[in-house]
């Protein structure tokens, strides 16, 4: 299961003079996106902000575009100022929506998991969000368990006995054999002299 990633442009309204020029740019800029050149259509977003800093559609295409090129701090960034400013319910949810992914590619899955429930709490019946917040919190999971592995491979083994320092004291087998050998031949003659003390002692008590 892959993260389903966005596609959606949002597209302006045109309402006074001022906003037809910020929107002009918006949708030529939304013309070079849909054509996958994302710089220039990011350009083309920020002339459209400049014209007009309050177009949330500008901000909120200027951040995907910025997503798809990789500029995930930046993107990040308008996505939140898009959901926490906008008074359009689906731009927010999307806005939402996409900052997850921005988060995943982060790898910040815990943050990811959090801007998906929002999304959703906004858009109950959204397939793709749904998707993608079961897949960040199984990602989640397998790096929770990885992290742990890790960690126990790298615990020390204490219970293991440490290795006896070589100071050249250690003795061969051979070495071993005649010890034993002479410790033997010692004791035969210890035997023998307690043999023959036995026999020269006179039978009775010593007055």
């Amino acid at each position: 299961m892959k993260y389903i990633v966005p596609i959606i442009l949002s597209l302006g309204c045109i309402t006074t003079v001022y906003a037809q020029s910020s929107n002009e740019m918006l949708k030529k800029g939304n013309d070079l996106y849909k054509k996958g050149d994302y710089a220039a259509a990011g350009s083309n977003y920020q002339k459209a902000l400049t014209k007009d800093p309050k177009n949330d559609n500008a901000k909120f295409n200027l951040a995907n575009a910025q997503l798809r090129q990789n500029q995930t701090a930046e993107a990040e960034k308008n996505y939140d100022e898009v959901a926490n400013e906008t008074s359009d319910k689906k731009l927010r949810a999307n806005a939402l929506y996409n900052k997850g992914l921005t988060l995943v590619k982060e790898k910040k899955l815990n943050d990811a998991i959090d801007a998906f429930k929002q999304s959703l709490r906004l858009q109950p019946d959204d397939e793709a969000t749904r998707e993608n917040l079961q897949k960040a919190m199984n990602d989640l999971k397998k790096q929770n368990q990885s992290q742990q592995q890790n960690q126990n491979k790298q615990q020390p083994q204490s219970t293991k006995p440490k290795p006896q320092p070589n100071n050249g004291s250690k003795m061969n087998q051979q070495q071993a054999d005649q010890l034993l050998n002479k410790l033997r031949e010692n004791e035969k003659q210890l035997q023998k002299q307690n043999q023959q003390q036995k026999k020269s002692s006179p039978n009775g008590k010593d007055w």
